[in-house]
Order: C-alpha cells, then structure tokens, then sequence
C-alpha cells in the first residue's frame, strides 16, 4: 500500500461524506452538468470512443456520431455520481421497480442444478444491476477485476453490500477452480465479456469485428454443462431494465478452443442489439476493445456540433 492509495482514498471517502450532505436533485444537476462540462472541455478517451461507434454504426455521420457521445458523457458521470447514494430510497426505488424480462427463463435455469453461467456487458447502470442480484433471494457471485487501489476496492466492495448481502465478489484472477466451485454450489455467475483479454483469452466477432475476451464462458460450459444466459441493463424512461436470454447452444463432446470460441461469441453478440438502441449508457464505449493503438489523433468538433 502506497501513500498515493492513500491520498487517492481519502479523496475517495471525501467525496462520498460531501456528495452525500446534498439533496438528490442537486446531485444530478451537478452530475449531468459536470458530464456537459467534460464533453466540452475535457472529452476524455473521445478518439476511442469515436472509433468504437464507427465500428457499430459503420453509416452513422460524423454528426449523428458526436450527439451519442455528447449523451454518453452526461450518462457516464451521471451513472457514477449516483454510485455513491444509490443505498438511497429514491434510488433503490429504482431497483425495486425495476423491469424483468426472461425472469423464468433465469430460474428455469438454476432449477437444473448446475449453477448458471451468467454473461453480461459492462453498463453505465452496472451498480444498480449488482445491486438487483444483492437485494435479492438468487444466490449469486461476480467475477470482478480488483482496482489498483486495495482502499478503494474494499470501499467499493463494502459499499455494494449496502445494497444486501447476496452478491459474493470474487476475484478475476481467481482459479478456474473456483469459479467451478461456485456454479457446483448452484449459483448463478456473472461474468462480464465485453472486455479485452489479449493475453489470454478467445478471438470472438463482435460487431462485425475481432476482438479477445475471456474464456472463463466457454471453459466452464465444456467443464460443467451448466447453462450459459446473457444479460443487459439499462434505463428507458426512468425505469430500469434487466433482460435475460438464453443462449443456444450445441453439443461439445470435447474441450477445445473452436468450442470455446462459438461459446464465447454466441454469448456475447447478443448485447449487440441493446447496444446499438442505447450506445450513450455503454461503459465500454470508452475502453480500447478493438485495439490497443491506431487511433485519431483529433475528432473535430464544430460550435454547432457542440451545443446541437
């Protein structure tokens, strides 16, 4: 443990007591101002971020494709302020009502006795997804990847289980052993595909495009038989939305990496249609799935495409 992680939690900590002295509707004028802010001034990761929505939207204009991101700053910050006072019953409220599609199709799931593998993409609403498994009665463990930052890790594990005790974290470089372990325990196990896992992981097609995510889908599959569902969250109207599916999958007689690979990519374009409806609340517009390097060195913005 550094003095950085220290200075970076103490900040950390500071910022939860200030934001949490304010009134929920100055919360997410700060927020949603903050995120305009960013957008004009400070539009981190922007060449990234652009060249990820030209991947999904191959027509889109230069335009059409600034306007999703300008929305996608102010959700991004907007999501994240709402982190830190989502235990709020305002914004539980949200949890509670939230609606549920393929529900039966989870439970029809865990009813096998194998435990469900549960693959999911990374949302900008991902704390109020957390949240819906730990309110609820599904015993369910996360495969999470650990901060830099041993404090503010704990801070953030400790402050999910605000939210309720159902919701195990468990490492991402845990053995496959364990996660094995949890499924054998009749869990459901979440895991996030839309990362990239150049050094270890399996090529899949993801909007008409190669990238590496991990194999932990696919070797736990072959390994168990349990079935594999997806998910994806997001918010229409002020309502949250969780939708389940399940996915198709063949026969595999044998461990091997073609199988693997069709597991991995039948699990994870799926999302691809969500997506494409609500590019401004994914996460994972920002990070560098594609590649790692190669990107603009300027996107031009213009007053009007600014303010538009």
């Amino acid at each position: 443990m550094t003095f950085k992680h220290k200075i970076e939690y103490y900040l950390l900590r500071t910022a939860y007591f200030v934001i949490n002295l304010l009134p929920l509707p100055l919360i997410n004028l700060l927020t949603l101002s903050i995120g305009w802010l960013a957008w004009i001034f400070v539009p981190f990761r922007i060449t990234v971020a652009y060249d990820n929505l030209t991947k999904i939207f191959p027509q889109a204009t230069h335009s059409h494709k600034l306007k999703i991101l300008r929305r996608a700053y102010s959700q991004f910050v907007h999501a994240a302020g709402l982190i830190f006072v989502i235990h709020r019953k305002k914004v539980t409220a949200l949890i509670d009502h939230a609606e549920i599609k393929g529900l039966d199709l989870l439970d029809d799931a865990l009813a096998q006795g194998k435990g469900v593998i549960l693959t999911t993409y990374h949302g900008c609403w991902f704390e109020a997804y957390f949240a819906w498994f730990s309110r609820g009665h599904r015993p369910t463990s996360l495969i999470y990847q650990q901060q830099s930052n041993p404090l503010c890790d704990a801070f953030f594990v400790k402050l999910r289980r605000r939210y309720g005790s159902n919701l195990e974290h468990i490492h991402s470089l845990e053995k496959l052993s364990t996660y094995q372990a949890a499924l054998e325990e009749k869990r459901i196990l979440i895991i996030s595909l839309d990362q990239n896992y150049t050094d270890n992981g399996t090529p899949v097609t993801f909007f008409n495009h190669q990238f590496t995510c991990a194999r932990g889908t696919g070797l736990l599959r072959l390994k168990t038989q349990a079935p594999v569902l997806t998910s994806v969250y997001y918010v229409r109207e002020g309502i949250l939305h969780i939708d389940f599916e399940t996915v198709e999958l063949p026969e595999y007689h044998e461990i091997s990496d073609t199988a693997i690979q069709q597991i991995s990519t039948l699990s994870i374009q799926p999302y691809e249609k969500t997506i494409r409806l609500y590019p401004h609340q994914w996460f994972s517009l920002f990070h560098r799935l594609w590649k790692k390097d190669g990107y603009p060195s300027e996107i031009k913005r213009n007053i009007s495409q600014l303010f538009s």
